[in-house]
């Protein structure tokens, strides 16, 4: 059965499809032509790993209406611009328009429909991507999460029995946040970050000096600098 009716996937991406079905991508996996990149897609080995190919990778899951004027964010994003083993388990985007949810359990994306200033995009082989230090406000945020979507100074009341599992998906957002300020450490400073994440939350919070006690969450947390 095929899988796949949309355009022809970028040269040297796969799916299942017209062209090769499942189990013969998984084929040319395992005789060394073939390796995965992100869900069902699969690269050329000839493709060197780069952000570019990362993103349009990501880009494939995305339902073609999607496409045209979405972001990708949040740790998908984070996930484009570091690589790793620890794929995005769907692939998350920011839209400003009007996008119809489906109502299927298991989408392969999850879709925020909020602003974005055009100075907190690049372009990576033409697929538009949050920049570094917008993709690490967000996550901050828990906008682009996977799992728990509290902003991490705020953590939100939860059952006993979660408390693991949450535990593991904070860690593993400063862990992205931390990487992301390595990574670039001229665009994503303490400094920068704070505002950033201030700027996102002008309007929409009436916590008093909450902004410093993020800066020093951050200044803890992600720059090792200690009050």
């Amino acid at each position: 059965m095929t899988t796949r009716t949309a355009a022809p996937l970028p040269e040297g991406l796969y799916r299942a499809g017209p062209q090769f079905s499942a189990a013969e991508l998984q084929v040319l996996v395992h005789e060394g032509a073939l390796r995965p990149l992100v869900a069902d897609v699969y690269a050329s080995v000839r493709l060197p790993d780069s952000p570019g190919l990362r993103a349009l990778g990501c880009q494939e899951l995305l339902a073609p209406g999607l496409r045209a004027g979405s972001v990708l964010c949040g740790e998908t994003a984070a996930w484009v611009h570091l690589g790793g083993t620890v794929r995005p388990e769907k692939v998350s985007v920011i839209t400003d328009g009007v996008f119809r949810r489906t109502t299927a359990a298991a989408t392969g994306w999850q879709v925020h429909q909020m602003p974005l200033e055009p100075g907190h995009v690049v372009h990576l082989q033409g697929v538009a991507v949050t920049s570094p230090l917008r993709t690490a406000a967000d996550i901050f945020l828990g906008i682009g999460t996977s799992a728990s979507r509290s902003a991490l100074d705020q953590p939100a009341p939860h059952a006993e029995a979660s408390d693991q599992e949450d535990t593991r998906a904070s860690a593993r957002r400063w862990e992205l946040i931390r990487r992301l300020a390595d990574a670039g450490p001229e665009t994503v400073s303490v400094q920068q970050l704070t505002a950033q994440i201030h700027h996102q939350l002008r309007g929409r919070t009436a916590v008093q000096r909450r902004q410093e006690k993020i800066a020093a969450l951050l200044k803890a947390r992600v720059f090792g600098v200690r009050p």
